[in-house]
């Protein structure tokens, strides 16, 4: 009788033990995916806090959501391509009637210091967008642009016209190359095609105010 209680006392207290520990790894479990959703909803509402604060110091006239950074080699592509539907998505997101994208001489004041007048209306640029492509690489006053961004601590993301061979650039764009997500135009029959949406690429701008 004693041995059949003793054994019965030990199942159950393994039972018990088992039970415990089932409980307690249950409760762990559910604070980790607790803290993860709290995360990512503080990182959400952060996301959308600095959007709400561009799209609100864009909306008093406050500089461009992008400055563009491309050669004059890619100047019809970039026009049709990139400015224009870019321009007119971030209009529709914002909600304002003006130029968001700064192209360069179209915002400069004529007979004033072009270095001037690019760390001016960078300065007041949201992000910089650097159009990767042959002409790009051979360009000094591309670089020269590049530095002032960087001078700025302005964020950089790279559109890629085409396939680019990334080694022929600086070692900055190199490492954005290899670290961040990039824009990117492809060919499809013979033609460049943007690989996401504008509406993302937008969003993503107005999110790194």
């Amino acid at each position: 009788m004693d041995l059949l209680t003793s054994l019965k006392s030990d199942c159950d207290r393994t039972t018990i033990i088992g039970a415990s520990v089932a409980s307690t790894f249950a409760v762990v479990l559910a604070l980790c995916f607790g803290i993860i959703i709290l995360r990512y909803r503080k990182k959400l509402r952060r996301k959308n806090d600095r959007m709400a604060r561009v799209i609100a110091n864009l909306n008093r006239g406050n500089g461009f959501a992008v400055y563009l950074i491309y050669s004059s080699v890619d100047e019809v592509f970039v026009r049709s391509a990139v400015y224009s539907p870019l321009n007119e998505k971030l209009r529709q997101v914002v909600g304002i009637d003006r130029d968001l994208v700064c192209i360069g001489d179209e915002q400069f004041r004529v007979g004033w210091n072009i270095y001037r007048e690019i760390y001016k209306c960078m300065e007041r640029s949201n992000v910089a967008v650097v159009v990767l492509s042959e002409g790009f690489a051979n360009s000094v006053f591309c670089d020269q642009e590049m530095d002032i961004a960087m001078q700025l601590k302005k964020p950089v993301i790279l559109l890629l016209k085409g396939d680019v061979d990334i080694n022929q650039y600086s070692e900055h764009i190199q490492i954005l190359y290899r670290t961040n997500v990039r824009i990117l135009f492809g060919y499809e029959d013979n033609e460049l095609v943007l690989k996401t949406t504008w509406d993302k690429v937008c969003e993503s701008f107005l999110q790194m105010g």
